[in-house]
């Protein structure tokens, strides 16, 4: 509790706040006579505010859950125990990581609950209106965006607008919400927070104004997605366009920001950060861990778990020979990264490596490739901002400028199938342009998904972006979508093995030659599993059953909730 007074860049990144994380609606209890002696200047406000983007306040949802989305959309491969459970699309309410997404997401909202409700009534001192609706404005947008993340996955959730008084009023028990009241309270929140927000801040992390509006206009999207729901889907389109443009207008082009580098520390809260979470080598959940959980081996990292881990082959197709983001998204054979194991002349990836012995230093994975985005290597290798607690310093984005492009162009093709506007395509070649790839003239709805996959993989976007497509054109054809690979034909039960017919010796003087693979997708050639095909329950995550023990009425049918009026 007392570390929240804390006004270094390690309170902010430590995510400290009034809220405890161990309980679905639990808060720790406040120290009034405290809190009303230390609220009284701009600096202490702020303070607190810093922890809505710690990593420590969204540990259990980035470290534990969010990748396992990029899993079940068929973007990662990995099969192993609980975590490959989202690969095959067999996860239960007892998966030990839906837990963990759920609590994450949670945890921000109750820190936001914790500024708007508990400490801004208590504010003194020096602090002005204006310092009070930034911190309101901040939090909103918070619990807004929260509250939306929670509708996509789990459809029917709770709305938790004052946990405080519902605890103060005996209420632990609480009901699932219907996900299109879930919508509108959430547009209320970024509503509120557009509203509240200034045009900008001195702390480059923080939302202001542009940022709020990139992420109302991702939700306005969403629900415009959705044909049953009543919406008016034409002015959700407009609200949605008007707020892209209106941030791509206000930030650098995205033709000037280097693709290459927007994954490691330097690109921290530069001009292709909208919201990203706030990482530091500072020990365990206070930074990034996909550092460890996707680094291939011990070669490139201090601390390793990416062995079996890759980006699927049918993501592996969906990539055009010279599109410049391919190996700053996943590692393949023959690519060279001089950033990585500096100390032997750099990192050259080869499906099987050998010492100088000629014994294996790093084998073959299922996929002949490993993932790079967010790879920053050893300590060593980065000027020490990789620890030895699954916590490196580059940042984790929940949002940013390229995806902003992206949403522009859905929202003025709007409930069309395709669009050929001038300036949305503009924006959608501007994204080819800085990938090194062919412009277009037009673009449907199935190949702007196709583009935002390249675009965001292992970004944690692509689950979301097929939700919308299921809103649009129904379950079988998201469903199609996914088990075809996005169009390559690639099921995600394909896999390399050597190709023994041909090759009946495979060992260090061709291992390394691709020609020797085959790919197979069944177990009669050789694969290690048939087709695996995802079913209309995929699309919809049990609530976790740590939850519903605890809180039963969410296991009861869900009501709305009613939005109150935004001022």
């Amino acid at each position: 509790m007392k570390q929240i007074f804390k006004t270094s860049a390690i309170a902010m990144l430590a995510g400290m706040s009034l809220v405890s994380c161990s309980d679905f609606l639990t808060i720790d209890p406040e120290d009034k006579p405290v809190l009303e002696t230390y609220y009284t200047t701009p600096a202490a406000l702020q303070s607190t505010t810093m922890a809505l983007y710690g990593s420590k306040t969204w540990s259990n949802f980035h470290m534990n859950f969010q990748w396992k989305l990029d899993m079940i959309n068929g973007d990662i491969y990995y099969t192993y125990s609980d975590e490959g459970q989202w690969y095959f699309g067999t996860y239960t309410s007892v998966n030990p990581y839906l837990n963990e997404g759920w609590k994450g997401l949670y945890n921000v909202i109750l820190d936001a609950n914790s500024i708007i409700n508990d400490i801004v009534p208590i504010c003194g001192g020096t602090i002005t209106q204006d310092d009070i609706d930034q911190a309101i404005g901040e939090a909103r947008a918070m619990r807004g965006y929260c509250h939306y993340m929670l509708a996509e996955v789990w459809h029917d959730v709770p709305v938790i607008e004052n946990n405080t008084e519902l605890i103060s009023a005996g209420i632990l028990d609480v009901p699932r919400n219907t996900q299109k009241s879930v919508y509108n309270f959430a547009m209320a929140d970024l509503d509120a927070a557009v509203k509240l927000l200034p045009e900008s801040t001195t702390d480059s992390y923080r939302l202001d104004k542009r940022k709020a509006r990139a992420l109302r206009a991702k939700l306005a999207v969403t629900m415009a997605a959705h044909t049953d729901y009543g919406y008016d889907r034409e002015a959700l389109y407009a609200k949605a366009a008007e707020d892209a443009l209106f941030v791509i207008e206000n930030t650098q082009a995205l033709t000037q920001i280097d693709f290459s580098t927007l994954f490691d520390v330097e690109s921290n809260n530069g001009p292709e950060s909208i919201l990203a979470i706030q990482c530091g080598v500072l020990g365990y959940s206070f930074g990034n861990a996909h550092n460890v959980a996707w680094s291939r081996s011990s070669v490139i990292a201090d601390q390793t778990w990416g062995a079996g881990k890759g980006p699927t082959i049918s993501l592996q197709e969906m990539y055009d020979r010279n599109d410049r983001r391919r190996m700053w998204t996943y590692m393949t054979n023959g690519d060279y990264y001089p950033m990585l194991n500096k100390a032997n002349g750099g990192y050259t990836y080869q499906f099987v490596s050998r010492d100088g012995s000629g014994d294996v230093l790093e084998d073959r994975n299922e996929m002949l490739a490993h993932i790079k985005k967010y790879i920053i290597g050893k300590g060593a290798d980065c000027d020490g901002n990789v620890g030895i607690n699954q916590d490196a310093a580059n940042n984790i984005y929940l949002m940013r400028l390229a995806d902003v492009y992206l949403t522009y162009v859905e929202a003025k093709m709007g409930t069309a199938s395709s669009t050929s506007d001038a300036t949305a395509m503009k924006y959608y070649n501007m994204v080819r342009q800085r990938a090194g790839v062919s412009e277009a003239s037009s673009v449907t709805f199935v190949e702007l998904l196709k583009e935002r996959r390249r675009e965001l993989a292992f970004e944690s976007q692509t689950w979301f972006d097929t939700q919308r497509y299921r809103y649009r054109e129904g379950n079988q054809a998201a469903l199609e979508l996914l088990n075809n690979g996005y169009g390559t034909g690639r099921n995600r039960a394909a896999m390399y093995r050597p190709d023994y017919t041909n090759y009946p010796t495979i060992d260090s003087s061709n291992e390394n030659n691709r020609d020797i693979y085959v790919i197979v997708d069944n177990t009669a050639d050789g694969g290690m599993y048939n087709p695996i095909n995802l079913t209309e329950l995929s699309f919809v995550a049990p609530i976790p059953a740590a939850v519903t023990s605890s809180s039963p009425m969410l296991s009861q049918p869900a009501v709305d909730y009613e939005v109150a009026e935004t001022e």
